[in-house]
């Protein structure tokens, strides 16, 4: 028997009994990885069959109830990590996680580490345009798995095609802990981690969605509907402004991005971070100025100091047309 769960079982079986508590050993290493591959229940289900005449009545009822218990649990592949992390992440599942805890909202999304800020700005700006988009586009299948529903563009002009991708709950892990890429601000909720893993399953891996891209792609992929973007640098600061305000009254999902750090635009001490994508929350205006709300998706880490650091701020419109260079509406 090839897996840890065999070697266990073995060693059980070496004098010919199996106890409750040896019983409760080969459980135990079971559910080390939360969950049993097919390998280690197929080693299960042999114990049991080749050998039930060894156990312990109260050993074999729960062996047995483990094995049904877990029966219909999908164990599927994973898609490959990020190069960089090719010896130093896993996967393990987050005990006791669900799908959403409440609902999905704008604010649960926190970017791990993989530079895919396009990507989890985009997931943000979802959820706090509609969170109904993204809990349309996850089905939870009630075996360990899930089905993600993105849209793909056929060919020129013809209207985006339904993509299904179905994961399971596996997330990428290491020693510190489940969900080192991205995730929910509250540790047992799964959305932000299975969306980006259903992303990076149908785009072929980690790799290809972990080195920047575009928001309105993202966007685009989960609503089914084009995106615009637009240059800040060339639009008028009224037009820009009508363009955010309208976009939240329409609930648009929107998200910005900065410049480039060779761009001849100075970061230093403004709390906002070169080649970095922002949630757009909406604009406002006050006392004759006006304003445009954004989110860090990091989840922390913004300019002024309102004692919340929690990645959301507004600031001046005239600062954000310096600091910012793109805004995407989906």
């Amino acid at each position: 028997m090839p897996s840890r769960i065999g070697t266990i079982a073995e060693r059980a079986l070496a004098d010919l009994r199996v106890t409750e508590a040896e019983v409760d050993e080969l459980v135990q290493e079971a559910k080390t990885d939360r969950k049993l591959s097919h390998q280690e229940k197929a080693d299960l289900a042999q114990v049991i069959q080749q050998h039930s005449d060894r156990f312990d009545a109260a050993a074999k009822a729960k062996l047995e109830g483990f094995l049904a218990s877990n029966a219909g649990v999908m164990d599927l592949a994973d898609p490959a990590v990020l190069n960089k992390d090719s010896g130093s992440l896993g996967y393990s599942a987050v005990e006791g996680g669900q799908l959403f805890v409440e609902s999905a909202s704008y604010d649960d999304v926190v970017q791990g580490s993989i530079a895919n800020c396009y990507m989890v700005s985009a997931f943000s700006a979802l959820a706090h345009a509609n969170p109904d988009l993204v809990k349309n586009a996850i089905r939870d299948n009630g075996d360990g798995s899930f089905t993600v529903r993105f849209h793909e563009q056929r060919g020129y002009g013809g209207a985006p095609q339904p993509v299904e991708v179905v994961v399971d709950g596996d997330l990428p892990s290491s020693a510190l802990g489940p969900s080192r890429y991205g995730k929910a601000r509250e540790s047992k909720e799964l959305w932000v981690s299975i969306l980006e893993k259903a992303y990076a399953q149908w785009k072929g891996g980690y790799e290809n969605i972990g080195n920047g891209g575009r928001a309105g792609e993202v966007m685009s992929a989960v609503t089914g509907r084009s995106s615009n973007w637009y240059s800040i640098g060339s639009t008028g600061a009224d037009a820009l402004f009508r363009t955010i305000r309208d976009g939240a009254a329409s609930h648009r999902p929107m998200t910005a991005g900065t410049h480039g750090k060779d761009s001849g635009v100075d970061y230093s001490g403004t709390g906002v971070y070169a080649w970095h994508s922002y949630t757009v929350l909406g604009a406002s205006e006050e006392n004759g100025e006006k304003y445009v709300q954004l989110r860090n998706p990091w989840g922390r880490t913004e300019p002024g100091s309102d004692g919340r650091d929690d990645g959301i701020f507004k600031m001046k419109l005239s600062d954000f047309q310096r600091l910012y260079n793109s805004l995407y509406l989906g």
